[in-house]
């Protein structure tokens, strides 16, 4: 199978040499919120001082948010309480984030960015499900690097508004990372079906390996990748057979017959016997 390739800033050549997968994830992790993606797959540094701060300030906003949902939960907890927990003012709150909601869905978009480096960095022979499919552990790479991953999820599990609030950026990673898949065929826009069909799939892929994971199905959460993924290709390859559906047969009755005995007029005048 083919692998995505580490992208050295340094040599264009570099950056063709394949790799084995772990390296190429550990580079994209850490390195592609700190980089642009061209669309040659060399990454340059060009991330300002200023977006770096601001970066920062939403990480701690988003830190002391993440402890107070699991103590107080999601609902109970206010955009003050938020405030109060990081150190800055409502106002400043509102600077960074429009709602609760869109707090929750930050840690969305820096899988996102993180998707569309793994897309990008993948060499041009590789099938589009090898692509799905290295990004996707890409993702979960990034994911398992983040000590809050196992709490976020255990709170977009437990209340159906944090799951809203959560998917709330979901669009938005859909249309970068399906723009990440048109920009590699070069004819295709982000709003093709295949682009599109591409990204929904690797999203999946990430979705219910990480929910796998969470469930205790699975250790490792690479391994409940390759599980998921097995178990697609059987789902999507496999042909489906549809079980006939028994058949009860209902007995009819057979109309009842009029016993043998005696006779009305003989009931009425009493037996002759």
């Amino acid at each position: 199978m083919t692998h995505c390739a580490h992208v050295n800033v340094m040599s264009h050549k570099t950056a063709k040499k394949m790799i084995p997968r772990q390296s190429m994830a550990r580079y994209v992790i850490f390195g592609a919120n700190q980089n642009q993606t061209s669309r040659n797959g060399e990454i340059h540094m060009a991330t300002s001082l200023k977006s770096r701060k601001q970066e920062f300030v939403q990480d701690s906003i988003f830190e002391a948010a993440i402890d107070l949902f699991v103590r107080k939960g999601f609902q109970e907890t206010s955009v003050e309480d938020v405030a109060m927990a990081a150190g800055v003012s409502r106002r400043s709150f509102f600077r960074y984030f429009t709602t609760k909601d869109h707090l929750l869905g930050h840690n969305i978009v820096k899988h996102g960015n993180v998707l569309v480096a793994a897309v990008a960095a993948c060499p041009a022979e590789s099938s589009a499900f090898e692509v799905v499919r290295d990004a996707a552990l890409v993702a979960i790479e990034f994911a398992m690097s983040n000590p809050r991953t196992r709490q976020i999820i255990a709170i977009t599990a437990s209340n159906l508004s944090a799951r809203r609030a959560n998917r709330s950026r979901f669009v938005d990673v859909e249309i970068g990372l399906s723009e990440a898949f048109a920009e590699r065929t070069r004819h295709e826009k982000k709003d093709d079906v295949r682009p599109r069909m591409l990204a929904t799939l690797t999203l999946m892929l990430v979705d219910l390996s990480l929910i796998s994971w969470f469930k205790g199905e699975f250790e490792d959460c690479s391994k409940a990748l390759d599980h998921v993924s097995a178990l697609l290709s059987r789902v999507l390859c496999e042909p489906i057979v549809l079980q006939t559906p028994k058949v009860t047969r209902i007995r009819r009755l057979k109309p009842a017959t009029k016993a043998p005995g005696r006779s009305a007029s003989s009931m009425k005048h009493g037996s002759q016997i």
